[in-house]
């Protein structure tokens, strides 16, 4: 009798065969796992070290599952919050060496408002946490964008959105750092970074945030700009093209007012800024509505805060943006091929906010004229119509001669 013969002699076969597959291909899942969070687990701890943490904060495309966790480990005295003009901006070791306290770059590509919100409520867990920076571009914008991004998981963070607990986020945050894709990809490109450091690589070919724009490839537009900004005696005025929002109409953000109350509730500093952005970039009409309704928004919050804000305004005119305008420039100290500010720009925002002596070098007109806390300002408003009227050309604020000699001398 062959076994086509007997049924039930052929079924057992058949279910031992497949018991054998399982077992077999369970054993390869359990190993290739077991490999995969060894591997990763490792290269965590490479995360955690002092000496990475330019290359770990300022990476690009992970930071929304690995920055929650890091800063939970690190528990610095300042973190940065906002999209990826603040985490370009502030590199966490040069930032930390000027401010003299520990500084976390939370920023990540592409941060939309709510999620820069639920990473500032997760933050506020840590007891160290002494003051905020937070982007102000990231929260003010004229366009509607998505909540979240791809890798954002609040399943990850200390808290939910009304502050309660998460329940089980060891385990969820156990699993993310052990056997998820983005692991894998993060610790690849952490690895990479790392072992180009080490072999002598110049930091702009590493490091994204350090990249450096060549203005001249701009030169039309910068021609213009010069144009509208610094124009000649007699010449008609040269418009730039406004914002499409009025912000005189609109409320404040809501997202941005409940990130600053339970700063303010636990006792935390902010220091709000708008980022700078290149000259030949700023939409100069109703450019001061924004800045003004910031100004009296703040002014509300300070009257109930139990902290100190501050309020700082880099956005206009001067010689971080204007640069290459009047000269050209091909290698950019201050900006990124994306127009993004390089951490040069940020040591200089820092050393403004915390009353810091400026790095060497630093341009004598930069020290005098690169923001201003506006929320101790005398005279806040008519500050910031004098900058913004500086975009049109309008130099009523008397900076126009020293700006011209400036940024035209050798």
């Amino acid at each position: 009798m062959d076994e086509h013969s007997n049924p039930a002699r052929h079924d057992d076969q058949s279910r031992a065969a497949a018991r054998r597959f399982l077992r077999v291909f369970a054993w390869l899942v359990g190993i290739t796992a077991l490999v995969v969070a060894s591997v990763n687990l490792v290269a965590y701890r490479y995360m955690l070290r002092a000496d990475n943490q330019d290359i770990v904060q300022l990476l690009s495309g992970w930071g929304r599952m690995y920055k929650p966790i890091l800063y939970d480990e690190l528990k610095p005295k300042v973190a940065v919050f906002g999209a990826s003009w603040a985490r370009d901006a502030f590199d966490p070791i040069e930032t930390s060496r000027l401010v003299g306290r520990a500084v976390f770059n939370h920023g990540v590509s592409g941060g939309s408002d709510y999620e820069t919100r639920r990473f500032a409520d997760a933050a506020l867990d840590n007891p160290d946490l002494e003051a905020a920076i937070v982007n102000l571009d990231t929260f003010y914008r004229d366009e509607i964008g998505a909540r979240t991004r791809y890798g954002f998981d609040e399943s990850i963070l200390e808290v939910d959105a009304d502050l309660r607990p998460n329940r089980w986020v060891g385990l969820r945050r156990a699993y993310s750092l052990a056997l998820t894709g983005w692991a894998a990809g993060a610790n690849l490109n952490l690895i990479k970074a790392i072992h180009a450091r080490d072999s002598g690589v110049a930091k702009p070919d590493y490091l994204r945030s350090y990249e450096i724009a060549n203005l001249t490839w701009h030169a039309q537009e910068i021609d213009e700009t010069r144009k509208r900004i610094f124009p000649e005696p007699g010449s008609d005025p040269i418009k730039s093209p406004g914002p499409s929002v009025d912000w005189r109409q609109m409320a404040p953000p809501a997202e941005l007012a409940i990130l600053i109350d339970r700063f303010c509730d636990r006792g935390v500093d902010v220091y709000a800024y708008y980022t700078p952005s290149h000259t030949r970039n700023q939409a100069c009409d109703l450019q001061a509505s924004r800045e003004i309704a910031t100004l009296e928004f703040l002014r509300r919050k300070q009257a109930s805060c139990n902290a100190k804000i501050s309020y700082f305004d880099f956005s206009y005119p001067n010689a971080v943006t204007l640069e290459g305008v009047l000269i050209p420039v091909e290698a950019s100290e201050y900006w990124r091929p994306d127009d993004h500010p390089r951490p040069t720009v940020g040591l200089l925002m820092a050393a403004r906010m915390f009353g810091r002596e400026f790095p060497a070098g630093t341009q004598p007109i930069l020290t005098q004229d690169f923001g201003a806390d506006l929320m101790s300002h005398e005279d806040a408003e008519g500050w910031l119509i004098d900058r913004s009227a500086r975009c049109e050309g309008d130099w009523s604020d008397k900076g126009y001669a020293s700006y011209v000699e400036a940024l035209t001398e050798p």
